[in-house]
Formats: C-alpha cells, structure tokens, sequence
C-alpha cells in the first residue's frame, strides 16, 4: 500500500514539471510522451481552466453573444486560456499517440467524430471514453517514433 502512495505523491510532484515541459514545447510534434506526462498536463490543465471559468463567473467576464434567437455565452479568461492551450494539448495528444505506435492522424479521426456527434451527447461521451481508454495504455518499448521515454518526465 505504501508503494501506491509513494507513487501517487511522486506523480503529484512531477506535474508542474510536465506541464511546464509541454508548454516549453509548444510546436514539437516529434518523439513520443508517457501516459504519466500526459496525464499531468491534462489534470493541471483542467483544474485551470476550471478555476479561470469561476473567476469568470465571480467578477462577471461572461458576455453574451446573441445570434438570432440564441445567446452563445463567452467566459473570457477561461476561452482565451483554452484557446492558448490547444496547441500543447494537440501536440502532447500527438505524441502520445506515438508512444502507443499510432499515427497521429488517429488524433483527426477521433477529433471528427467528436465534433460529428455534438449535438448527440451519448455518442459524443462514447468518444470521449474511447480518448481516455486509449490514453491510459502503458508506454510500450522501442517503436517506430523512437525509444521509450526515460525517468518521470519524457516531452
């Protein structure tokens, strides 16, 4: 059991180092990343993102935006945030699906059918799941994206 908890506190300290690195390497879509890195960026990105949507709504940045009879909502801070973070996310996303010997056109696949079923929100949570499964594999050994990524932090 102390195992699991030494792991869990080390996985806790390692994610502000990996999401640094991601976003040290905003445009790298080469090499592979661990489903560790990947994860760390994901939950730290979540939480801030979900932070920023609070403070939005506790100061009053939502405006918005209506078009014929429906009114789009704009959080500022947390769409601007979020528009900055797609290119990390989108290249860490690349990389990881590196590391489980897949292409990166994999990431289009599964991002077109995403925004296909929208409007559908079962088949549109299907998809999602099918993101989470597939990141959630463990890094295999030497592929055709190189070696394995070595230590805690791999990007």
């Amino acid at each position: 059991m102390s195992e699991i908890i030494q792991k869990l506190l080390m996985f806790i300290k390692n994610m502000p180092k990996a999401w640094g690195e991601a976003w040290h390497h905003y445009f790298y879509f080469q090499g592979r990343t661990n489903n560790v890195d990947f994860w760390s960026f994901a939950i730290i990105n979540s939480f801030i993102a979900f932070i920023l949507f609070l403070i939005n709504d506790a100061f009053g940045l939502v405006y918005r935006i209506q078009y014929e009879n429906y009114y789009l909502e704009c959080h500022l801070l947390f769409t601007i945030y979020i528009l900055l973070s797609f290119i990390p996310s989108f290249c860490l996303c690349i990389r990881r699906l590196h590391d489980l010997n897949l292409r990166g056109i994999w990431f289009w696949v599964w991002l077109l059918c995403l925004l296909i079923s929208l409007p559908y929100m079962y088949i549109n949570f299907i998809c999602q799941w099918i993101l989470l499964v597939i990141a959630s594999y463990p890094s295999g050994d030497k592929n055709r994206f190189g070696e394995k990524p070595q230590g805690e932090s791999s990007i």
